[in-house]
C-alpha cells in the first residue's frame, strides 16, 4: 500500500500560518491591538477617566481626550479592515496551493476524487481561523500589560487572563465530543462532493438512463446529512464556547467586591469594569481556539494525506499565488530507449491491490506490443505502472540500467500516457498540447492524424475544445490526447485502448504514423485489426501473463478476446 503521509502536527502548522506574510498579518495585529486600547471599552479611555474619579482632575481635560482618542480609532478600524483580510485571503491560498502541487507533483500521494479535494480545500478555514485566535491571543496579552501599566494594578489583567483561562479549560471538556463531530462532518462533505463530482460528470448516462430522479433523491439525502453533521458540530462549539459569557459576568462582580473591601482603587475598578466587554470577545476567542484543536486536527490529517506532506501550510517554493507568480516547467529530459525489459513486472494500486503480476517482456525501439484480455485481467493496471502512475514490483530495466525512480524517471519526453478515457482542459488545441512548455506542436499533430480534422474545422490548432473537450468527437479527443503525449519527441508511448474510437482507416494511418517517427508503443486494444499490426502481443488472464508472440500464433487459442 501507499506509504503513510508524513505526521502533520495540527499546533505547528497553526504556528507556521499565523507567522506567514508579517507584512499583512503583523500589521493587522498591531491596528486591531491599537483598535483594542483605544476603543470605548479599552484600558486607555477607563486609564483616563480614573484620574477623575480618584479626585486628581477635572472631567473636561479627559473628556476632550477620549473623544480626541475614539475618532482615531475610525481610521485603525478602516486600516484594520483593509489589511487582516489580506493575510487570512494569503494563508487560504497557501493551503489551496499545497493541494494542488500535492495532487498534481511527481510524487503520487493517496487517491481523492477531484471534487473531494475541492471540497476539503474550501475548508481551509479550520486551521486559518486557529492561527486568527494565535493573533488574538497576542493582542490579549498586550492588553493585559497596558491594562497593569495605567491602572497600577495587577487586578484588571488579573481578572482579564483569568476569564480567558476558565474558558478555555471549560471548553477542553468538550473537545474528544467536538473531533468524534468533526470526523463525522469532513466524512460527509467528501461524500457529498464525490457523489456530486460523479453526477456531474456521468450527467448525460445518467439522463439517458432515465435516473435523474434516483439520482437527486440520492444527492438529497447525502446533502441532508451533511447539513445534519455540520449543525451537530457547530451546536457543540457553541455550546463550548458559551461558558466564555457566563465566565465574563464574574469580572465586574469581582472588581466591585475588591473595590468595597478596600483592595483596588477607584481607577482601578473602573479599568476592570470597562474592559468588561474586551474580556468577553477574548474568552470566548480562547474557547474557541481551545474546542476547535480537536476538529482542526482532524482536517489537518486528511490534508497531510491529499498534499503528502505535513507542511502543509509551508509555501510551495517558487510559486505566489496572490503576487501570481510561478516558476519555469522544468525542462523535458528525453532519453532514447532502445530496449525495455520488463522481469517479474507487476502493478500494485494505493489500497495494495495487486492489479498485474509476474510480467516477463522485452521490447525494443519502435516495436508496437498490444496488451490483450478480458475486463478486469490487469491491462490498464500495466500500462499505469509502465507510465509510473502507480507502483510496480518486479525489475522494470531501460537500456540494461533499471529503473529505480519511476515517479521521476517516468515522466514526459520518456514515457507519454494517453489513457482510456483521457481528460482535456478547456481551452485551444494548442493549448493542451503545449501545456506551458516548448514542443513540437505541428510534429504531433500530423503524427496523431488530427491535422485533417483540424483544416477541416478551419481554426487549426487554435481550434476550441471546449470544457472537458465536449466540441470533440470521441476519436478526436483521443488523437488530441495522442498528440499532448508525443508533442515532446516520446520515446516510449503507453495507449490505453486509444483506437477504441477510430475508424479503420484513421486508425491504420495512425499506426503507420507512429512506425515512421519510430515510436515505441506499448498499449491495450480488443480490435483485431490492430493486434495483427503488432510485433508482439501480450495475452493477461486474472492479473497473469498467459501467453505472448505474433498474433498470427496466438489467435487459435485466444482469438475470441478479439473483436
Amino acid at each position: 500500500p501507499m506509504p503513510e503521509p508524513p505526521p502533520a502536527r495540527t499546533l505547528r502548522e497553526v504556528f507556521r500560518l499565523s507567522h506567514n506574510d508579517p507584512r499583512y498579518g503583523t500589521t493587522g495585529v498591531l491596528l486591531f491591538l491599537g483598535l483594542v486600547l483605544l476603543a470605548l471599552d479599552g484600558p486607555v479611555p477607563a486609564w483616563l477617566w480614573a484620574d477623575v474619579s480618584d479626585g486628581r482632575g477635572e472631567p473636561f481635560g479627559p473628556a476632550l481626550v477620549i473623544t480626541a482618542v475614539l475618532l482615531a480609532t475610525t481610521p485603525l478600524s478602516y486600516w484594520a479592515g483593509r489589511w487582516y483580510p489580506e493575510w487570512w485571503a494569503r494563508q487560504v491560498l497557501r493551503v489551496s496551493l499545497r493541494l494542488v502541487h500535492g495532487q498534481t507533483g511527481p510524487r503520487r500521494v493517496g487517491r481523492h476524487p477531484a471534487a473531494d479535494v475541492v471540497a476539503h480545500g474550501g475548508d481551509a478555514g479550520r486551521a486559518v481561523v486557529l492561527a486568527d485566535g494565535l493573533h488574538d491571543h497576542l493582542v490579549a496579552v498586550l492588553a493585559m500589560v497596558a491594562m497593569t501599566v495605567v491602572s497600577g494594578s495587577w487586578a484588571p489583567a488579573a481578572f482579564f487572563g483569568g476569564t480567558m483561562v476558565l474558558a478555555g479549560l471549560s471548553a477542553a471538556l468538550f473537545g474528544p465530543a467536538l473531533g468524534r463531530r468533526a470526523r463525522r462532518t469532513v466524512a460527509a462533505r467528501a461524500a457529498f462532493a464525490t457523489a456530486l463530482g460523479s453526477a456531474l460528470s456521468a450527467a448525460r448516462a445518467v439522463k439517458l438512463a432515465g435516473a435523474t430522479g434516483p439520482v437527486l433523491a440520492h444527492l438529497a439525502r447525502l446533502d441532508g446529512a451533511r447539513g445534519d453533521r455540520s449543525r451537530r458540530e457547530v451546536a457543540a462549539r457553541l455550546w463550548a464556547g458559551s461558558t466564555a459569557s457566563a465566565l465574563s459576568g464574574l469580572l465586574p462582580i469581582a472588581a466591585w467586591a475588591l473595590y468595597l473591601s478596600g483592595d483596588l482603587s477607584p481607577g482601578a475598578t473602573l479599568v476592570a469594569v470597562a474592559v468588561l466587554g474586551g474580556a468577553r470577545w477574548f474568552a470566548s476567542t480562547t474557547a474557541s481556539l481551545v474546542s476547535q484543536v480537536r476538529s482542526a486536527g482532524v482536517w489537518t490529517a486528511r490534508t497531510a494525506a491529499m498534499t503528502g506532506t505535513g507542511a502543509y501550510s509551508a509555501p510551495v517554493p517558487g510559486v505566489d499565488l496572490a503576487a501570481g507568480v510561478a516558476p519555469e516547467p522544468p525542462a523535458l529530459t528525453r532519453q532514447p530507449l532502445h530496449r525495455l525489459e520488463l522481469v517479474g513486472f507487476g502493478a500494485v494500486h494505493d489500497d495494495g491491490t495487486v492489479g498485474v503480476r509476474g510480467v516477463d517482456l522485452t521490447v525494443t525501439r519502435g516495436q508496437l506490443v498490444l496488451v490483450v484480455g478480458r475486463v478486469g485481467a490487469g491491462k490498464s493496471s500495466l500500462l499505469r505502472a509502465l507510465a509510473g502512475l502507480v507502483r510496480h514490483t518486479g525489475s522494470l530495466r531501460w537500456d540494461g540500467e533499471p529503473v529505480r525512480d519511476p515517479e521521476l524517471f517516468l515522466r514526459p519526453a520518456r514515457v507519454g500516457y494517453v489513457a482510456q478515457q483521457p481528460r482535456v482542459l478547456s481551452g485551444t488545441v494548442a493549448d493542451n498540447i503545449h501545456l506551458g512548455r516548448e514542443v513540437d506542436l505541428a510534429g504531433a499533430v500530423t503524427a496523431a492524424q488530427l491535422d485533417h480534422d483540424l483544416a477541416v474545422a478551419g481554426r487549426g490548432t487554435a481550434l476550441p475544445v471546449g470544457h472537458r473537450g465536449v466540441r470533440l468527437s470521441g476519436g478526436q479527443l483521443q488523437r488530441l490526447a495522442l498528440a499532448r503525449a508525443l508533442a515532446p519527441h516520446t520515446e516510449l508511448l503507453v495507449v490505453d485502448d486509444v483506437s477504441s474510437a477510430l475508424d479503420p482507416a484513421t486508425e491504420l494511418d495512425l499506426w503507420r504514423a507512429l512506425r515512421a517517427r519510430g515510436t515505441t508503443v506499448i498499449g491495450s486494444t480488443s480490435k483485431r485489426a490492430a493486434l495483427v499490426r503488432a510485433d508482439t502481443v501480450l495475452v493477461l488472464c486474472d492479473g497473469v501473463a498467459a501467453a505472448a508472440g505474433p498474433w498470427a500464433r496466438l489467435a487459435d487459442r485466444w482469438g475470441h478476446l478479439a473483436g
